[in-house]
């Protein structure tokens, strides 16, 4: 039964588990894909970790109202609370990791709510835009939707700038972002159940 599925995640080593067994994750697959290309040569240890301190810090703002980071950081986190001060979103997710196993996917979505009433899922980034990032919310969207005919939620990238202006929002809008999320996932469930 779906019930008796326990999903747990892991942050030290960025790992999801359900009932013991090792899943992959949205940005593992994506990866595995080959869909990141030279981006993967920028991920270092240290970028690594700043975005989890700065995805940290911001979670914590939306669910206490108080967060501590660095002052070299701080921006990162203005930058997040002037954007939510113009578009005053309502999360029913912060930093929720979730599992499918209709997919056999898990992740977390930074962020699952509205905004003026529509439904969103919105990732944070510290760095540019990518186009694989649309593909990246398209798989969060599906992971996260309960029913396949349940309307696609608007998918926004969020670029915080580090000086503390206003984050830049980017709508992700192509459907063939979808059919890549759908052909990916659908993919690396097929390779898995050969190697079984």
């Amino acid at each position: 039964m779906m019930s008796d599925r326990v999903l747990n995640f892991d942050p030290s080593a960025h790992t999801y588990s359900v009932n013991g067994e090792i899943v992959k994750s949205v940005t593992q697959h994506i990866e595995a894909a080959g869909l990141l290309g030279s981006a993967a040569s920028f991920y270092t240890d240290e970028t690594a970790s700043r975005g989890t301190r700065i995805h940290a810090a911001c979670a914590d703002h939306d669910r206490t109202g108080v967060y501590h980071i660095h002052q070299t950081e701080r921006g990162y986190v203005d930058s997040y609370v002037a954007w939510l001060s113009l578009t005053a979103p309502a999360w029913s997710h912060v930093e929720t990791p979730h599992y499918s196993h209709i997919l056999n996917v898990a992740g977390t979505a930074d962020r699952i709510g509205t905004i003026g009433g529509a439904p969103v899922v919105l990732d944070l980034k510290t760095g540019a835009a990518a186009g694989w990032h649309g593909v990246q919310l398209a798989c969060y969207d599906l992971l996260y939707r309960q029913k396949t005919s349940d309307p696609p939620r608007q998918r926004i990238g969020l670029y915080l700038q580090r000086n503390g202006r206003i984050a830049h929002s980017r709508t992700y809008a192509a459907n063939a972002d979808y059919t890549v999320a759908l052909t990916l996932l659908h993919t690396v469930k097929k390779e898995e159940k050969t190697c079984r």
